[in-house]
């Protein structure tokens, strides 16, 4: 037996099973009717490849005539199933009538059994000769009417299902055009070999048609596994998942990322690295599969809430996670600052506070609190209105800001007072903030409406060299009994507390 045709016969059968192996891994990772599809595809080419080895191997012409029919079982459905798959997969967001499956597969099986059924009206093949090629033997045959007609029909199917898929990746995300790309490609590899056996171009009637085969479906492996062909219905992940702000990123359960919007990979991903098919950790650390729902995580100036849901199979088992990060920018700053003014809330202001009195705390380092109230607010309230009010406090708001550092806490704290917390001053350097804070009020002339008003405020500081004992309320309340000395003394005034 010639080495060249065991050696072919062997990478059909190595083929073969992994086809069934790719089938299988398949419908084990996503059960629809388009995975099905595509599962039934590499079943009915495994038969093909098998059943060619098998034919090709075989010495007794009987043996070569039943292998022959063994791969008619494959053959006759594997354009059908294959165009059945590509239909399913660019249109994946509809529903089908029956008849849509039906016809295709009716056409199969038609072919099937004409094929089967040769030996009594020689539709499909007008004779058999067997000859023999280098001490194997070769099973020759004239083509009939419907092995024409069936070789038509297998063109049309493929080319259709090219069509398709052009359209497809024509209209495809970036992300989702890569999985077109392969899906085109493993596709477009079996045409050539297909024409080129059917038409006798090949020199020796060796049918080469099994090995595109297995080449194409090598390719679906790389689509499967690397791009997670499975893992999103294409045509359902529409404009409004790529146009969206909220990042979202889909993970397998071995957190492998099979897809992320864009949002996703412009705020966590890293600039020209493609996170398909890598690790979620490698990638989008922030992203952590494992992360607890409601956990918000700052990135540059936004903060995001992330959440995660699991993905389960039909039969309930973890088939992945789906994760989504909610740009709360907005919540968060809303949350944390008075709406009137833009500057830090009580309880937000406190907490900062806090924060960086214990750090100073641990360096034993100074930090001071400037406690101001308005002057005679009230009468503002009365004689000009409330409008006039909101926007004298609107006015001091932004006078406060734009006189201190940017380390340091401006808050409002309730009312016409205001609080102000300065990392790394003492007494005497707060007291001189304090200082140009009133005179920067008492220059200032507020236009609302028609009026011009005038404004000034008192002003309480405290200050002290940071140590573990000291905490923010003693500093706060010495900063108020400040304010109150500042307010006796006619007010418009900064006193410190000594």
């Amino acid at each position: 037996m010639n080495w060249a045709v065991w050696t072919y016969a062997y990478f059909l059968f190595i083929g073969s099973i992994s086809l069934v192996v790719l089938g299988t891994l398949s419908i084990l990772r996503r059960r629809s009717s388009m995975v099905v599809f595509f599962a039934l595809t590499c079943f009915t080419s495994s038969i093909y490849a098998f059943g060619y080895a098998m034919e090709i191997t075989r010495a007794v012409p009987e043996l070569i005539k039943f292998w022959s029919k063994f791969e008619y079982v494959g053959i006759s459905f594997i354009s059908s199933f294959l165009f059945l798959f590509v239909f399913h997969f660019v249109r994946s967001n509809r529903r089908f009538s029956r008849f849509y499956i039906i016809i295709p597969l009716l056409i199969s099986f038609t072919f099937l059994m004409i094929r089967q059924t040769n030996r009594f009206h020689g539709l499909y093949y007008s004779s058999y000769t067997f000859d023999s090629y280098y001490g194997y033997m070769l099973m020759t045959f004239g083509k009939g009417l419907w092995y024409w007609i069936f070789a038509g029909y297998n063109v049309i199917a493929l080319l259709s299902s090219l069509i398709l898929i052009l359209i497809y990746i024509f209209h495809a995300t970036r992300l989702l055009r890569k999985q077109g790309i392969l899906l085109l490609l493993g596709t477009f590899v079996p045409i050539i070999p297909y024409i080129v056996h059917v038409t006798g171009l090949f020199p020796i009637d060796v049918d080469i048609i099994p090995a595109a085969v297995i080449l194409s479906a090598s390719i679906f492996f790389v689509a499967v596994i690397r791009y997670g062909l499975f893992y999103l219905i294409p045509a359902g992940r529409d404009w409004l998942v790529e146009t969206m702000t909220d990042a979202l990123v889909v993970l397998t359960r071995q957190k492998l990322i099979v897809d992320a919007n864009p949002s996703a990979l412009k705020t966590f991903g890293h600039e020209g690295v493609d996170p398909i098919g890598r690790m979620v950790s490698e990638v989008m650390p922030l992203l952590d599969s494992e992360l607890e729902p409601g956990k918000r995580i700052k990135v540059e100036d936004k903060v995001w809430e992330v959440n995660r849901t699991v993905l389960p199979s039909r039969r309930g088992s973890l088939e992945g996670v789906l994760i989504v990060a909610h740009d709360v920018t907005k919540l968060e700053r809303l949350a944390r600052e008075d709406m009137l003014t833009g500057l830090l809330n009580r309880h937000s202001w406190n907490e900062a506070a806090d924060t960086e009195l214990s750090r100073l705390s641990r360096h034993r380092r100074y930090g001071s609190v400037i406690y101001m109230d308005l002057d005679y607010f009230k009468k503002v309230n009365d004689t000009f209105g409330h409008a006039a009010g909101d926007a004298v406090l609107k006015e001091v708001g932004l006078i406060l800001k734009a006189g201190v550092r940017r380390p340091d806490l401006v808050g409002r704290y309730g009312g016409e007072e205001f609080v102000l917390f300065l990392p790394e001053s003492d007494t005497k350097g707060a007291a001189e903030v304090a200082e140009r804070l009133r005179a920067d009020l008492e220059a200032a002339v507020i236009v609302s409406g028609e009026e011009r008003i005038l404004i000034t405020g008192s002003f309480g500081v405290a200050g002290s060299l940071v140590t573990s004992g000291l905490n923010l309320e003693t500093l706060v309340n010495q900063a108020d009994k400040a304010l109150y000395g500042a307010k006796h003394a006619g007010r418009n005034k900064v006193n410190f507390h000594s």
